[in-house]
């Protein structure tokens, strides 16, 4: 019996043996949970979607409390209030989640849909990872870009000075172009494209509006650049779109799961109004107030409003920033030229009637742009004007930080208690601190330690 036994055993193993040998090993070693070439059909709903909760969640809260839109009174928040960021929490998450999140996977996708030659995949992939880039920068300043998202190849990415980094955003912005222009037969986006539904038109349009904020960002560096940013950004604003319904928005809700993240802080009381702002618009009598912030028990609440429900969207790129863009633009080229009040009420109106719809009337609209949206020839109020109604029309993003680090508008008081070694001088910060991670894991780290208020290139 144990003959019979071992005679079968044997002849099993023979058998297993065999069929080893009759299979492709290199097919039966491949895991079919981890693709090496992921379709980018599939990678752009998630790229689009990580880039929405970044643009609405703890980068921009921050802003918003250096920006006084936000009081910080609980949780992390509470540090933010004094200006101190702590680099190995929410600083060092947000920049891993940008690099190791969309901004990879972008570079994954691009790279997979110019081998496939869906070009449209590919104008879309560079338009989005322009906008992540110029987020990262205008928050760090020096970032990784040229050696970065390259997986395990390269470790130690150096951090391209940020002149590089805005002359690589054009870049990416200019090929996206191209793409998005080329006819082609071939893998197209439709339904997968979750912004515009596969619209080209729309996507250039966006890409010409980003190129036009990043020109204006540069404002202060005028006299060195070898062109104009405010002429630049007005060329790119004059292809860009033509009303809010090309806005660059994605809307949050598609699942029960799935909601916007800074719901979670307004809802939780992490944030709450600050009086700064609030103080400003019953001072305008602004009809979007109470869109923006509301009583509740008596208290002052951020939450269940337009931008602060489960489902509310989250804005990337804008009609109404773009006319903001256009009227500075117009006023620093020429302070008399009638186009730029044009532009600006544009641009108030179109944000009214986006963020209150049908309840505030255009003859409201005109009271308001009447009182509040007048230019008088003087460049500097002028200029106040602009960014102070672009200030407001730009709750929730980080953007009002970048426009007070060019133009000092609005005129803030400090908060209390930011006087201290990480932001020396207690003034509003000029930048984030840099993430634990990279100062300790990164060889190519800056070699000196940057403070929050030493100011990076374009803030010089």
């Amino acid at each position: 019996m144990k003959t019979k036994l071992s005679f079968i055993k044997f002849h099993l193993l023979l058998i297993g043996i065999l069929l080893l040998n009759s299979c492709d090993l290199e097919e039966t070693n491949v895991n079919p949970n981890s693709p090496t070439d992921v379709p980018p059909s599939v990678m752009l709903p998630f790229c689009q979607e990580r880039i929405a909760v970044l643009s609405c969640g703890t980068t921009q809260v921050m802003s918003g409390i250096f920006m006084q839109y936000y009081l910080g009174v609980d949780n992390h928040p509470v540090q933010v209030q004094q200006y101190i960021l702590n680099e190995a929490l929410y600083v060092d998450w947000n920049w891993n989640d940008y690099y190791d999140g969309p901004m990879i996977n972008l570079k994954i996708m691009i790279d997979q849909a110019e081998k496939e030659k869906s070009y449209y995949y590919a104008g879309i992939g560079k338009v989005l990872l322009a906008n992540c880039l110029g987020n990262v920068s205008s928050l760090w300043g020096d970032v990784p870009y040229k050696e970065s998202l390259q997986g395990s190849v390269t470790l130690h990415p150096a951090f391209d000075p940020q002149k590089d980094a805005y002359e690589a955003i054009q870049q990416l912005l200019d090929d996206g172009l191209t793409d998005l222009k080329t006819e082609y037969v071939g893998k197209k986006p439709a339904s997968d494209d979750v912004i515009f539904g596969g619209n080209t038109t729309k996507w250039i349009e966006v890409a010409y509006a980003l190129k036009a904020r990043y020109y204006i960002h540069l404002t202060k560096r005028t006299s060195e650049l070898g062109y104009n940013p405010a002429q630049k950004a007005l060329e790119a604003a004059a292809n860009a779109m033509k009303s809010s319904s090309g806005d660059l928005e994605y809307h949050f809700g598609f699942s029960a799961s799935e909601y916007n993240p800074f719901y979670s802080y307004t809802l939780l009381n992490y944030i709450l109004p600050n009086p700064s702002f609030t103080n400003l618009m019953l001072q305008l009598n602004d009809p979007r107030k109470s869109f923006f912030y509301k009583k509740k028990f008596g208290e002052s609440t951020l939450n269940g409003l337009y931008f602060t429900s489960s489902n509310s969207p989250v804005h990337m790129m804008t009609y109404h920033e773009l006319k903001f863009i256009e009227a500075e633009a117009r006023l620093r080229l020429n302070d008399k030229d009638p186009a730029a009040q044009t532009a600006l009420q544009q641009g108030v109106k179109a944000s009214i009637k986006k963020i209150t719809g049908t309840a505030t009337t255009d003859a409201d609209i005109i009271t308001y742009l009447n009182a509040n949206a007048m230019l008088t020839g003087n460049f500097d109020n002028d200029l106040k004007t602009i960014i102070t109604q672009k200030y407001i029309a730009m709750f929730t993003s980080i953007e009002s930080w970048t426009d007070y680090r060019r133009t000092g508008i609005p005129e803030l008081v400090p908060n209390a208690g930011g006087n201290h070694n990480q932001n020396p001088g207690g003034a509003i910060p000029r930048r984030f601190a840099y993430p634990q991670t990279e100062r300790l894991y990164n060889q190519n780290f800056p070699a000196t330690l940057p403070t929050l208020q030493d100011r990076f290139w374009w803030d010089k």
